[in-house]
């Protein structure tokens, strides 16, 4: 699966041995332990530090459910892994223990539910409680990076539809703009024709020379001024407008800036929960890691059938006790009691219950503190666009005052053309060189000359405008395939998980047949998954059931209920759907290990084969067996005693 969240084990060399180290893990004081590639079968009785070491192993390897010796301060523990050491190492501060080290695998989720192997690993576990599957088939594929990029383009897809919409808006407006310039171009045409009829009843006006010279020095004179007041009133309303702008923006800053809230006592709340929520996190770690041990090893203690474990009553005689080692009764290594070996398998039942809610308020920390790191990030924002708001305001207002001060003096400079225009159209009424029909159409033919010039102005500008609008449609296509592009994109991204889901499915239902054909139970024709649908038949994400097919004695093929399974078909398939996940999600491409205990409800001859499988995946398979189990399976795998892993 390519959605994995694997990290790449690169060119780890996995020819050469592996050697664990281990200091106050579990019941081990301490050990030294070489394990060559291929399979090693750690042999001996329950209460042998089997699992500890296993333990042990899983912690290096990036596991969070080693525990530290309950008598010890610290526990380091170090995997050399082809020229590479591995450490963690666990350290009790007050009531909890802390974990530190460079482990193989940065995912602990991946180790503990596909390397560690014990009896106590979720995969197992969940199917042995009837849970919903789908936590242990998709915990390792990365959905959230998947949602994020669905939230990145949906909001890129807001941007673009937003552009669209004023793209449409500005289109809108072209019949508008056309039938403006239609009105400008006729005008235009009227103030040309008039002009030409002024000219021409100026011509026909019999005038000296000297005072038509004087006369059109006075209009030149006035029409430069008034090209001048032309340029100070297009000034002034660019100013103005600028101004009416500068205000609008700050108008529309200041509702943002009402709009936000912004609060120092939420953050200063959320700081406090965020540090309370990782403290309950850690806390949470601890009991899981601490009631994983005492599970871990005191299962091994129940599990015994050994007389010689102290504090079994050997000698009471009991038939009851011979005949269900169960009912055996030990000294209860808390209390001093002495209570069937049953009463504290029960009880370990009870704490294995304890501990997968203790995940569940975990994963419900973890979320909550993912959530209110947002909500205080959020807040941070907030305060950045507030300060940021806050500074562009002061900007703004500067602005608005540097351009009030440049209007006013527009206005001023814009006063005294007006009046030295004023000045020049009384000096040409008083010059008496021509009669005042004559000086009437020298102003018209300068107002004529201005009025003309404004239009074309007018003209250029429309013409600019429309032929952007015009310009835009290729804008607008553009916007247009990059807005479905994004559609198809985040219909892809909504399916992905969905097609991830069924993906998985699918790969665990190969491997589960797979391992299960190579396990051979014949009673088991077939165990699957099935992701729920909803009323309506369609596939959904959210819900995978297991389902069990059997073959009856006539070799009648029928579905059966996971409620029928025995106690021991329980935990072959919880292996089964553990082991599938090992293969499924390739991780024997990040870690070159696979950990196996607690398959008392396997025959040794399936045991060898299940072995010989799964050696071809992992290059390091560690197995912890019974003596009988052990001496039962191929004599050329490496074996490992009990007494090498010390006390």
């Amino acid at each position: 699966m390519t959605e994995l969240q694997n990290a790449e084990r690169g060119d780890v060399d996995t020819s050469t041995p592996a050697r664990v180290t281990v200091h106050n893990v579990g019941g081990i004081a301490e050990c030294d332990i070489e394990i060559p590639p291929g399979v090693t079968v750690l042999s001996g009785r329950n209460a042998t530090n089997r699992t500890s070491l296993l333990s042990a192993l899983a912690g290096a390897l990036g596991g969070e459910r080693t525990t530290l010796k309950s008598d010890a301060e610290e526990g380091p523990v170090e995997l050399t892994l082809g020229g590479e050491t591995y450490t963690r190492t666990y350290d009790r501060r007050g009531e909890g223990v802390t974990t530190a080290g460079t482990p193989v695998h940065d995912d602990p989720d991946v180790v503990d539910l596909f390397v560690g192997l014990t009896g106590t690993n979720h995969a197992r576990q969940a199917v042995q409680r009837g849970d919903d599957l789908r936590e242990v088939v998709m915990r390792p594929v990365d959905t959230e990076a998947i949602q994020r990029r669905i939230r990145e383009t949906e909001r890129e897809r807001q941007r673009i539809t937003s552009e669209l919409d004023d793209i449409d808006r500005r289109r809108a407006q072209l019949p508008a703009l056309e039938e403006r310039r239609n009105g400008v171009e006729t005008d235009l045409e009227e103030i040309t024709a008039e002009l030409d009829a002024v000219r021409e009843a100026i011509e026909e006006y019999d005038a000296s020379e000297a005072d038509a010279s004087q006369a059109e020095s006075l209009l030149d004179e006035m029409e430069d001024l008034r090209r001048e007041r032309d340029r100070l009133d297009g000034e002034i309303e660019t100013q103005r407008t600028s101004v009416e702008a500068l205000r609008d923006e700050r108008a529309a800053v200041e509702a943002e800036l009402d709009d936000l809230t912004v609060d120092d006592d939420d953050l200063d709340e959320l700081d406090g929960e965020i540090d309370a929520l990782r403290t309950r996190k850690r806390e949470l770690e601890d009991l899981i890691s601490d009631l994983s041990a005492i599970v871990d090893l005191n299962d091994d203690l129940v599990r015994s059938e050994s007389n010689e474990l102290p504090g079994i009553d050997a000698g009471s005689g009991d038939p009851t006790s011979a005949l269900d080692p169960m009912s055996a009764e030990i000294e209860c290594w808390t209390c001093g009691s002495r209570v069937p070996k049953r009463a504290v398998a029960d009880r370990l039942d009870d704490l294995r219950t304890v501990i997968d809610e203790q995940r569940e308020t975990r994963r419900r920390v973890v979320d909550d503190l993912d959530e209110a790191e947002q909500r205080r990030d959020e807040i941070r924002a907030a305060a950045d666009t507030e300060a940021e708001l806050e500074r562009r305001l002061q900007e703004i207002d500067r602005q608005i005052e540097r351009r009030e001060t440049r209007l006013e003096s527009l206005r001023e400079d814009r006063g005294d053309v007006q009046q030295e225009i004023e000045g020049l159209e009384t000096r040409l009424e008083e010059s008496g060189a021509f009669e005042d029909e004559v000086v009437d159409r020298y102003q018209r033919l300068s107002d004529l000359e201005y009025e003309r010039g404004q239009l074309e102005q007018q003209l250029t500008d429309l013409d600019g405008e429309i032929d952007e609008i015009e310009g835009l449609a290729d804008e607008k296509q553009r916007l247009e395939s990059r807005r479905e592009e994004l559609r198809t994109e985040v219909e892809t991204l909504r399916s992905r998980i969905e097609d991830l889901e069924r993906s998985a499915v699918e790969q665990f239902n190969d491997r589960m047949a797979d391992v299960l054909s190579l396990l051979g139970y014949g009673n088991l024709e077939r165990v699957w998954i099935e992701r729920k649908t909803d009323a309506s038949g369609r596939e959904r994400t959210g819900t995978f059931d297991l389902h069990v097919v059997r073959e009856s004695s006539t070799g009648t093929v029928y579905e059966d209920t996971v409620d029928t399974l025995s106690e021991s078909e329980r935990e072959v398939v919880g292996l089964v759907l553990a082991l599938a996940g090992y293969l499924v999600h390739e991780v024997h491409t990040a870690v070159p290990f696979v950990l196996l205990d607690s398959l008392e409800a396997i025959d040794a001859s399936r045991i060898n084969d299940l072995l010989d499988y799964f050696s071809s995946y992992a290059s390091y398979l560690v197995v912890a067996l019974l003596p009988a189990d052990a001496d039962a399976i191929d004599v050329d795998h490496t074996r490992i005693t009990a007494d090498a892993l010390g006390t």
